[in-house]
C-alpha cells in the first residue's frame, strides 16, 4: 500500500538528503500522501497508497499515544479489527487503519505480536527510548524490504533498491546471483542476496534490532514454514474439505479488506477463476467485479475459452478487461519493466502481468486479488507430482503411486525419473547437479568460479516431499511470484494481493497425508473439492497447465536484432554459444533451453546498462 525508506547516520547532512531521495523514487508506491519524521539519529520517510482509512488519521511515519515508538508501514493487515477486539476492548482509536492497531499492539506485546498477524507487511519502529530500530518482514516476503550498510558507519532500508544506489556511482554486480540467474533462471534460493553487491534484503518471516553505527544484521525467526512427520500426517475427508473450504473463503473475504474498488486477475486456471468465483460469490456490490486478463489468443496457449466460462457463470456480477499478449514487444518494454522490477526476471511473462496492472489503473483499481502461490502450497506443478509419487513410492505406498502414475499421463522418461528419485535419490540428485554444471559452462571464468558458491545443498531428494515444499516456497518460486506482482503493482500504484499466501491455508494442509494433493488424475485435488461451487465444470475438469504464457520464441525471432544488439558487448558469457543461439532462433530450430538463455543474456544485458552495473 506503500513506499517506506529509514536511515541510521552519524553524519547529519545524510539524513535529509536520503530521505529526499527515497520520497523522490518511491512516488509512485504513495502517491496519496507523503511524510517524514526525524530525530538527532534516525529519518522516518512514507510514500502513502490510501487503502484503508483515507483520512489523516491513517497518515504515517506514525507515532504511538505514548510516544514510545514510530513506524513506517507498508502492506495490509487483514486481521487488524479482529486484533482490536481481542487485545482492546473499550479503547477509543482515532481512526480505523491498521497502523495505529500495529502500533497498540506493539506497546503491548513487542515482537511476539509478529505471530498474531495475518497479512503482508514490511516495517520499521523506531524506539525513541532505546535508540533502536526494528525492522519486520511477512511471512512469505510479500512486501519487500532491502537494506544497506554504508562505509561512513550510515544503515538504510527501503522498499526499493533505487533508493539505496548512490547517484552517479557503478554499482557492483553479485557474480553469484548472477551466474545463477543466467544458467539457471533461479536465484530465489539464495536468501538474503539480490542482485546488487551491496544490498541485501531482510529475509521473510524474520525481524532485526539496529542500532546507530552497526554494520551487520542479526535477523531472528518469527514463523517457519510448517513440517510435520510423515507418521503424524491426517488422512483427508469430508471434514478436512469443509474445513479447508472455509478456510479459503476466509482468506478471500479477509483480503477484501478496502475502502477502495478491488479487483482480479484470471488467466483461466483453476487458481484465479476460484479467487474470480469467491469474490463475484460473495462480495456484494453494486458495481460489477472488474477482471483483468491477457492472453496469447490465436496460441496453442490460449486459455480465453475458460476466461469465457468463469464469465458465463457469474454473468453481470462481473466486468472482463482483456489484452492480447502478442502484442508485447521487448524493445517497447523491456527497459521499462526492468527499472521497474530493478532486478532481472525470468521471461516475457512479467511483462505481460505489468498489462494486466496497466489495465486495473485505467479501471481506476487501487487493489488487485490473484492466484499466485496456489501452485507452491498446492503442489500444482508438474514436477512437484513427480516429487509426490517419488516420496509415496520411497515409502512402498504402491497402492496409491502405481495407479495414479498411470493416469498422469507421463512419458516413459518420467517414470525413470520417478523411480530413481525414490529408490535412488542421491544419484537423482547427481544427476541434476550435473545438468547444472552442464548449464553453467557457458558462462564466463568469473562468474563460473562465482557459482562455486552454489552447492549440492540447494537441491533437497526428489523423494523428501518437505524439502522440495521449502525449496518451492523460499527458493525457486515464491520469492519471484512476490517480487514481480509488488513491483508491477505499485508501478501503477496498485496493491497486489494473494489469498493463496494466506498463512493459515499452509498451516492447515501441511498436516495432511500428500496423497491427497493428486487424486484421480487431477492436480491440486483439495482445492477442486473444496472450492467446486465457485468454478465452472470446464475449469475443474481441466486437466492441463499453462501457466501465464508468453510467446518467448516468436518475440524473439521478431525482434533478434533488437536482441543481438544488447548482447552483442556483453562479455559475462561465451560468444560462440550466443551466436549459435541466434542463428537456432533466426532459423525456427531453437529449443526451450536456447529461448530462455538468450532470453536472460539479453535481459541482464540490459539490466546493467539500465543500472550502471559492472563485474
Amino acid at each position: 500500500m506503500c513506499g517506506i525508506a529509514a536511515i541510521l547516520t552519524p553524519v547529519p547532512d545524510r539524513q535529509a538528503g536520503f530521505l529526499d531521495r527515497a520520497i523522490h523514487l518511491l512516488q509512485h508506491r504513495g502517491p496519496d500522501g507523503q511524510g517524514r519524521w526525524q530525530d538527532a539519529t534516525v529519518g522516518l520517510a512514507h510514500t502513502r497508497l490510501a487503502i484503508l482509512d483515507l483520512s489523516e488519521a491513517g497518515a504515517q511515519p506514525m507515532r504511538s499515544d505514548s510516544g514510545h515508538y514510530v513506524i513506517t508501514y507498508n502492506g495490509e493487515i487483514y486481521n487488524h479489527l479482529e486484533l482490536r477486539q481481542k487485545h482492546f476492548q473499550g479503547r477509543r482509536w482515532r481512526g480505523h487503519a491498521d497502523t495505529e492497531t500495529l502500533l497498540a499492539l506493539f506497546e503491548k506485546l513487542g515482537t511476539a505480536m509478529f505471530a498474531e498477524l495475518v497479512g503482508m507487511w514490511a516495517m520499521a519502529i523506531w524506539d525513541t527510548e532505546a535508540q533502536r530500530l526494528l525492522i519486520s518482514r511477512d511471512r512469505y516476503g510479500q512486501k519487500p524490504l532491502y537494506y544497506r550498510f554504508y562505509p561512513e558507519g550510515s544503515f538504510a532500508l527501503s522498499s526499493e533498491i533505487k533508493s539505496l544506489l548512490l547517484p552517479g556511482q557503478k554499482n557492483p554486480v553479485n557474480p553469484l546471483m548472477a551466474a545463477e540467474y543466467l544458467a539457471l533462471g533461479n536465484y530465489g534460493h539464495l536468501g538474503e542476496q539480490t542482485f546488487f553487491a551491496e544490498v541485501e534484503q531482510l529475509l521473510p518471516g524474520h525481524f532485526a534490532w539496529v542500532q546507530a553505527g552497526d554494520q551487520s544484521l542479526y535477523p531472528q525467526a518469527y514463523w517457519r514454514l510448517p513440517c510435520v512427520s510423515r507418521k503424524d500426517k491426517i488422512f483427508v475427508g469430508p471434514s478436512e474439505i469443509a474445513q479447508l473450504r472455509e478456510v479459503l473463503l476466509k482468506a478471500v473475504r479477509s483480503q477484501t479488506l478496502s475502502d477502495v474498488p478491488i479487483g482480479a486477475t484470471l488467466s483461466g486456471g483453476l487458481d484465479s477463476s476460484l479467487v474470480t468465483g469467491i469474490l463475484a460469490a460473495k462480495t456484494f456490490t453494486s458495481q460489477p467485479l472488474n477482471i483483468f486478463t491477457a492472453q496469447s489468443l490465436g496460441s496453442r496457449w490460449d486459455e480465453s475459452v475458460y476466461v469465457q466460462a468463469v464469465h458465463d457463470k457469474w454473468g453481470a456480477r462481473i466486468r472482463l478487461h482483456s489484452k492480447d499478449l502478442n502484442q508485447i514487444r521487448i524493445s517497447e518494454h523491456l527497459e521499462r519493466t526492468l527499472w521497474i522490477q530493478e532486478e532481472p526476471f525470468g521471461d516475457p511473462s512479467i511483462i505481460a502481468h505489468g498489462f494486466l496492472m496497466d489495465m486495473a489503473k485505467d479501471a481506476g483499481i487501487k487493489v488487485v486479488l490473484g492466484g499466485q502461490g496456489a501452485d507452491e502450497v498446492f503442489r500444482g506443478y508438474p514436477h512437484s507430482i513427480q516429487q509426490l509419487f517419488a516420496h509415496e513410492l520411497s515409502h512402498f505406498n504402491l497402492r496409491y503411486a502405481l495407479p495414479e502414475m498411470r493416469q498422469a499421463g507421463l512419458y516413459l522418461f518420467d517414470w525413470l525419473r520417478i523411480l530413481l528419485g525414490a529408490y535412488f535419490p542421491s544419484f537423482e540428485r547427481a544427476l541434476r547437479m550435473h545438468s547444472r554444471a552442464q548449464r553453467r559452462s557457458f558462462l564466463s571464468p568469473a562468474l563460473q568460479e562465482a557459482a562455486q558458491g552454489a552447492g549440492k545443498h540447494d537441491l533437497p531428494l526428489a523423494n523428501d516431499w518437505e524439502a522440495a515444499m521449502a525449496e518451492s516456497l523460499a527458493g525457486v518460486h515464491i520469492p519471484h511470484l512476490v517480487h514481480y506482482d509488488d513491483r508491477n503493482g505499485m508501478a501503477r500504484s496498485i496493491e497486489g494481493r494473494m489469498p493463496f499466501l494466506d498463512h493459515r491455508l499452509l498451516e492447515l494442509t501441511a498436516a495432511w497425508k500428500p496423497q491427497a494433493f493428486y487424486q484421480r488424475g487431477f492436480s491440486k485435488s483439495l482445492i477442486r473439492q473444496a472450492g467446486k461451487e465457485f468454478l465452472p465444470e470446464a475449469v475443474i475438469n481441466r486437466r492441463d497447465k499453462i501457466g501465464f504464457f508468453t510467446p518467448l520464441f516468436e518475440m524473439l525471432r521478431q525482434e533478434i536484432g533488437y536482441v543481438h544488439q544488447l548482447i552483442e558487448c556483453f562479455s559475462w558469457v561465451d560468444k560462440k554459444v550466443l551466436e549459435s543461439d541466434i542463428a537456432a532462433i533466426a532459423g525456427n530450430g531453437a529449443n526451450l533451453e536456447c529461448a530462455q538463455r538468450l532470453w536472460r543474456v539479453a535481459c541482464l544485458a540490459s539490466w546493467c546498462k539500465r543500472f550502471d552495473v559492472v563485474l
